[in-house]
């Protein structure tokens, strides 16, 4: 049973309405999703929230497929279920292929290229415990091609997906329904 309620465009106020469509529009979404519906009721948490989005995950130098695959995997580690259908979701808008989120549900296969498994293992490790990373884990990226730039990205969508992780799982968010038919 969700903690709390959702607050809908019709009961919001303006500030909170523009945040709904553009996080809507930024997503590329057929309507605002739960997760922000519920952080509504706080406009500025709401606002740090979309800030996060679009300064972490919609912007960077990684691709925004490789980066919604880092919340998938870290998701699935986790055990949160809302965040893994919202970002599998946000998989399958981007286009990635249902193979490769498999890949990455099934605990970072061989399937997938060494460069996006390569992330994916550090990103998961940083997230479980980022004091337990080491020069190889860094190593490993540098060797895939990665920057420093890109590397700080992929520690910085870790960490937005543990904080996306703790909202869901704390107001016990239940699944949006639009993202079983996407």
């Amino acid at each position: 049973m969700q903690r709390f309620p959702l607050k809908h465009e019709a009961d919001a106020p303006k500030e909170v309405e523009q945040i709904y469509r553009d996080f809507q529009l930024g997503m590329g979404f057929p309507e605002v999703p739960n997760f922000i519906r519920v952080q509504g009721t706080s406009p500025r948490m709401l606002a740090g929230t979309w800030g996060l989005v679009k300064n972490i995950l919609l912007d960077g130098n990684l691709p925004r497929s490789t980066k919604e695959l880092i919340f998938v995997a870290i998701a699935v580690d986790r055990e949160c279920n809302y965040c893994r259908d919202a970002h599998t979701a946000c998989c399958r808008i981007l286009g990635v292929e249902d193979r490769t989120i498999r890949a990455v549900m099934e605990g970072l296969s061989e399937e997938l290229p060494d460069r996006i498994r390569h992330i994916l293992q550090f990103a998961v490790k940083c997230a479980a415990g980022p004091h337990e990373l080491q020069d190889d884990d860094f190593a490993s990226l540098r060797q895939q091609g990665l920057d420093s730039e890109q590397i700080l990205e992929v520690i910085a969508t870790a960490s937005m997906a543990v904080y996306a992780i703790i909202i869901a799982d704390a107001t016990m968010l239940d699944t949006d329904a639009m993202y079983a038919s996407i």
